[in-house]
C-alpha cells in the first residue's frame, strides 16, 4: 500500500536555460514534481510568496539567475523550504543528483533558521566517527542478507566489522551462520529494541534490516520497530538497496526512490540489481533498472556472485571466483 508521504515538489531557478532544462528533466525522471520554473529572481519571489509555508518545497538554483541576491534566500527560508545551489556542480546526472540528495533535510530536523553562506563552495558535512552501512531491498529480492554478509566479509579484511541482524521476518542470522571474519549480533523482536547496540567507534557496523515497511510508517509510526528504523537512519553513513530483475521488485524500487528523500539527510543510496538468466525479459529489466537509477551509484551482479558453489550454502560467499570477489570489493570500497 502506498504511504502517505507527500511528494517532493521542486522549483527550478537556474540562470542557464540549457542547464535548467537538463536539471528539470533529470529531476522529473526521478519522480519529483516540478511545480515552477523561474526565469528570474522576481518571478521566483512572487511564486514563493503565494505558496503555503506548510508545504515541503525544494528550490534548486544558481546565482546566475537574473536579479538573484542572497537576501532572497534569507527572506524566504523556512523549516519546510530547502534551497540547493548548483554553482560549481559538474553538469552530469550523477553529480547533480548527489548534490541535490545530499543537501535535502527533513522539515522536522530543522531547529533554527538556516545560515546562508555567500560562498559558492559546497557546505562541509561532518563525517561520522563510525561507518554504519544499512542493507535493505525489495520484497522477494534474492541476496539482501547474502550481499550484506559478503560486504562484511570483504570489509573485515582491513577493518573490524560488527554485523547487526535487524531483519525480524527471518530466522536470526546468528542461529545458522558462523564466521571468523566478523562478529554477528541478531536483535530479538521480543525485546522490542528501539536503538542499535553500542559498539566500538572503530568498528564498521553493517545492519541488515531486510525489507523496510512502508516509509510512511518509518517516519510517522511511534511503535518500537519504526523507532528502531528511525534511529538507524539517524546514524547511517551508507545505504544499499537490493532489487532483482522482476517487474514487482522494480516497481518497489521506483516507489522507494520517490519516497526515500523524506528520510534523506546526508546519504545517497547505492543500488544493486541481482540478475538471473540471459533472457530478453532479463535484458529489458536490466535496462529498466539502469533507467530508474540514472545518476545514482549503481551496480548489477549476477545471482551466481552471491550463491556459493559447494555442498553447503554456508560455504564461502566468494566461491563464484575472482570476478565475484572483485565486484563485491568495488562495492565495499565505495561504501567506506
Amino acid at each position: 500500500m502506498r504511504s502517505e508521504i507527500p511528494q517532493i515538489e521542486v522549483i527550478t531557478a537556474v540562470g542557464d536555460a540549457d542547464l535548467e532544462d537538463y536539471v528539470s528533466q533529470l529531476l522529473f525522471t526521478q519522480g519529483w514534481s516540478i511545480i515552477f520554473r523561474a526565469f528570474d529572481a522576481g518571478a521566483l519571489a512572487e511564486f514563493i510568496a503565494t505558496r503555503s509555508t506548510e508545504l515541503r518545497t525544494v528550490i534548486v538554483y544558481t546565482t546566475e539567475l537574473p536579479g538573484f541576491t542572497t537576501d532572497l534566500i534569507m527572506k524566504h527560508s523556512t523549516t519546510t523550504t530547502s534551497f540547493i545551489c548548483l554553482d560549481g556542480t559538474p553538469s552530469t546526472a550523477h553529480e547533480i543528483m548527489q548534490k541535490v540528495r545530499g543537501q535535502l533535510r527533513l522539515p522536522m530536523m530543522h531547529t533554527s533558521t538556516p545560515v546562508i553562506s555567500t560562498s559558492h563552495a559546497s557546505p562541509k558535512i561532518q563525517e561520522s566517527a563510525q561507518k554504519v552501512i544499512v542493507v535493505t531491498g525489495s520484497s522477494g529480492a534474492p541476496g539482501i542478507t547474502l550481499l550484506a554478509t559478503a560486504l562484511a566479509s570483504e570489509i573485515s579484511k582491513s577493518r573490524k566489522v560488527l554485523f547487526i541482524d535487524a531483519d525480524f521476518r527471518n530466522i536470526p542470522l546468528s542461529q545458522y551462520f558462523s564466521t571468523n571474519d566478523f562478529s554477528i549480533q541478531s536483535l530479538a523482536s521480543h525485546e522490542k529494541p528501539t536503538k542499535i547496540p553500542e559498539s566500538d567507534p572503530k568498528e564498521v557496523v553493517i545492519i541488515d534490516v531486510g525489507v523496510l515497511p512502508p516509509l510512511g510508517e518509518v517516519v510517522n509510526d511511534r511503535r518500537w520497530l519504526a523507532l528502531l528504523h528511525n534511529n538507524i537512519f539517524d546514524v547511517v553513513t551508507a545505504l544499499v538497496y537490493v532489487t532483482q530483475t522482476t517487474k514487482s521488485s522494480l516497481m518497489q524500487l521506483d516507489q522507494f526512490m520517490k519516497e526515500f528523500p523524506i528520510l534523506m539527510k546526508r546519504v545517497a543510496p547505492t543500488y544493486v540489481c541481482i540478475s538471473k538468466g540471459q533472457s530478453k525479459e532479463l535484458r529489458q529489466a536490466q535496462s529498466a533498472f539502469t533507467h530508474l537509477v540514472a545518476g545514482e551509484k549503481q551496480y548489477q551482479l549476477p545471482e551466481s556472485f552471491l550463491h556459493p558453489v559447494g555442498s553447503s550454502v554456508l560455504d564461502t560467499l566468494f566461491a563464484s571466483g575472482n570476478k565475484g570477489k572483485k565486484e563485491i570489493g568495488i562495492i565495499a570500497t565505495s561504501l567506506l
